[in-house]
């Protein structure tokens, strides 16, 4: 019996193996292919990884339509994250999540993808540290490729890791009036219209969620999410000028 035991374990180690060495081949096959832009992160938790991986695919999305002059159909961070697919691997005591997109399904018009084929050695997805986009940058690209005027609030309070660099954000959004008004989650008379930021006892934002009810969009991940996933946690709740 022991042995039929250590027969069965060794054979599902195996099976593991085998679907991990799958998943690491369809990463490498995916970033030297020129079609698609990803994010890539190893974190101690998968919600950190996840989080990460969609902050750098988002870069990412913005670094390509600046500099092959594309127009894209998606005007937030949620909709690039709603496009996406992930690939999560448990890495010893590590996550790591691998997020990615084709570049044609993030386009008005899906003919108009067109990579030289003389220049595809040339085409680099960037490692994060060369992938960091001023505020001003971001908002202009924004402009300049969804084809309208944008609120980058979102953008600059996205980039906030902790409560303290919150607050040196918020209140400069406020007087620019690109935020109505702010407070505690306590506070607010019309929540369904306000968006929510959770962080945790330590300052630390967890997530920072859309207008809705009980179920919101988490606009880090893409994915629907509600504060009562974040126990213990506090929250702000802010208003947009939509306007702006």
């Amino acid at each position: 019996m022991k042995r039929l035991i250590s027969i069965i374990m060794a054979f599902g180690m195996v099976i593991a193996a085998d679907a991990m060495d799958e998943q690491l081949e369809k990463i490498n096959g995916i970033k030297k292919n020129p079609d698609y832009l990803y994010g890539d992160a190893t974190m101690a938790t998968q919600e950190e990884a996840t989080s990460l991986a969609y902050e750098v695919l988002q870069k990412e999305v913005l670094n390509w339509s600046q500099r092959e002059h594309q127009k894209l159909k998606v005007s937030s961070a949620a909709e690039i994250n709603g496009l996406s697919q992930t690939i999560r691997v448990r890495r010893a005591n590590m996550f790591r999540v691998f997020a990615y997109v084709k570049k044609e399904s993030l386009l008005k018009d899906s003919h108009k993808v067109q990579v030289d084929s003389l220049n595809r050695d040339s085409v680099e997805v960037r490692q994060p540290k060369d992938s960091l986009v001023t505020d001003s940058v971001k908002n202009v690209i924004m402009q300049r490729f969804f084809g309208r005027r944008v609120n980058d609030a979102l953008l600059r309070l996205k980039d906030a890791k902790n409560f303290f660099e919150l607050k040196d954000i918020m209140q400069p959004l406020k007087e620019e009036g690109k935020i109505i008004d702010y407070g505690k989650y306590a506070t607010a008379k019309d929540p369904e219209v306000c968006y929510l930021i959770v962080y945790d006892p330590a300052g630390n934002i967890r997530a920072l969620l859309g207008k809705g009810g009980d179920i919101r969009k988490n606009l880090k991940t893409g994915k629907d999410d509600t504060i009562r996933n974040y126990r213990g946690c506090g929250a702000l709740w802010f208003r947009l000028n939509e306007e702006k």
